[in-house]
């Protein structure tokens, strides 16, 4: 039997009856309604053939290297996503010196408002990872101990970037976070901090003078840090480290004018010292075995016949053709005109508080799972990896989908001039935490399937 045409449901007929199936099949076209790859009519008395009985084999991958300092995106937040656990989000930002800060020594202390943006202020943000009914503490502000680095990259994963703050110092008003609903037309946050633990002290060592340059401010605090309280479980929001307003803000007046206000302005986003990060809990997780360690492989037969792609979290799915070669059997001069990958979303798996990435992204990987970079299939497929969603003929429900187009690697595995590492699927919003599921392969109603379309010259 060729092991090509391996599947759930054929592993055990001969090859002469699959051979028959495959020519059969090939005289028609399948149509599964909206979704689907569409490939054009085949005639097997012409040497056209159809066949999507390939073997493919998917699983998840975990690659936590995941790098925040690189985007001015700050995620703070907890949600619980009954597919993947509780996820919980903290910012971590250095705040800098916009201009020279002395104020006059008689100058009297007013207040301290942390500023926060949405990350598409002042339009309201589309991203919200959670249940916006919800009420929220939003959000704890502590104080960070250790720097951020000015060398090294910060990472989402709080495995490989570790950097300790002070836990149980709240530098909000009063030591309590206000509360509130993020509703996704929010766009300013204002925090007031405390006057006597945060913002006396501030405006006192400044007119000391030593907070009158950048390295002396950062001795003196090396940062803030977002956090959620500890009850909450409503909703991840994403803010703009440098959108217009975003700022510490102190206020203070001149007792000889006090109808005036001043103020002094510190930057959130001083460089690239500023990042975020993002972990699971997943006692609670509906898909279990997913990877815990870098770079692992996690066939979809042990998470429930299905794959995971998540940006922050850093999980990735996995595609391999082992009998690709095999192909070959249908004679030497064989040549690939369309080959689709399509991969069907569990509808169970929706929900109207986890957006799900509206573009996945096919990579070349190596053997170990290290993306060597993008696929170029060498022409541009309207609606190539993006999501979209159709009535199944199959089901005759709304079905959420995403397809590539990748007949120039399966000529080029058949050739034997690519090497077949087959493909690793990531999302195009890298860092987010938008997650989708995809059906595996022996899934048996949202199956992820590899469509071949292929002629042969005698």
């Amino acid at each position: 039997m060729a092991s090509w045409l391996r599947t759930t449901y054929r592993s055990q007929l001969p090859h002469a009856l699959l051979l028959v199936i495959a020519l059969l099949a090939a005289s028609c076209t399948k149509d599964i309604g909206n979704i689907g790859v569409g490939l054009p009519d085949s005639q097997a008395n012409t040497g056209a053939y159809l066949i999507d009985t390939v073997t493919v084999r998917a699983s998840t991958v975990l690659r936590d290297s995941v790098v925040t300092s690189n985007s001015d995106n700050l995620l703070v937040g907890r949600y619980t996503d009954p597919q993947l656990g509780t996820l919980t989000a903290k910012s971590y930002f250095q705040v800098g010196l916009t201009d020279a800060f002395h104020p006059d020594a008689t100058f009297v202390y007013d207040s301290t408002i942390l500023v926060l943006r949405t990350a598409t202020a002042p339009k309201p943000d589309s991203f919200i990872y959670g249940d916006t009914t919800k009420t929220q503490a939003l959000f704890e502000v502590h104080p960070l101990i250790d720097p951020i680095s000015i060398t090294k990259p910060s990472f989402a994963s709080p495995k490989l970037t570790r950097l300790n703050y002070d836990s149980t110092t709240l530098l909000n008003l009063d030591r309590v976070a206000p509360r509130g609903r993020v509703r996704p037309t929010k766009t300013t946050l204002r925090l007031p901090l405390d006057d006597n633990t945060f913002g006396r002290k501030l405006l006192l060592t400044g007119q000391m003078g030593l907070l009158s340059t950048q390295d002396l401010f950062d001795n003196y605090l090396p940062g803030l840090v977002l956090t959620p309280a500890a009850g909450d479980d409503a909703a991840i929001v994403r803010l703009s480290a440098s959108a217009s307003g975003a700022a510490l803000m102190l206020y203070y007046h001149d007792p000889t004018n006090p109808t005036v206000v001043l103020s002094s302005t510190f930057s959130l986003a001083n460089g690239n010292r500023h990042f975020y990060q993002v972990k699971a809990g997943r006692s609670t997780a509906a898909i279990r075995n997913l990877p815990t360690a870098s770079l692992q492989s996690v066939n979809s037969s042990l998470t429930g016949m299905a794959t995971v792609v998540e940006g922050a979290l850093g999980l990735q799915t996995r595609l391999e053709f082992p009998y690709l070669t095999d192909l070959q059997q249908f004679g030497a001069n064989l040549t690939v005109t369309n080959a689709r990958i399509t991969a069907l979303v569990p509808a169970s798996t929706l929900s109207p508080f986890v957006p799900v990435p509206p573009n996945l992204l096919l990579n070349i990987p190596d053997a170990n799972n290290h993306p060597l970079g993008l696929y170029a299939n060498g022409s541009t497929v309207a609606g190539e990896g993006t999501y979209q969603t159709g009535i199944s003929a199959q089901s005759g429900i709304e079905q959420g989908s995403y397809f590539w187009s990748v007949d120039r690697y399966i000529q080029g595995v058949i050739n034997r001039t690519t090497v077949n590492n087959g493909f690793l699927i990531s999302s195009a919003a890298s860092a987010l935490p938008n997650r989708v599921v995809l059906g595996g392969p022996r899934n048996t109603t949202n199956k992820l399937a590899l469509r071949i379309y292929f002629i042969t010259v005698k």
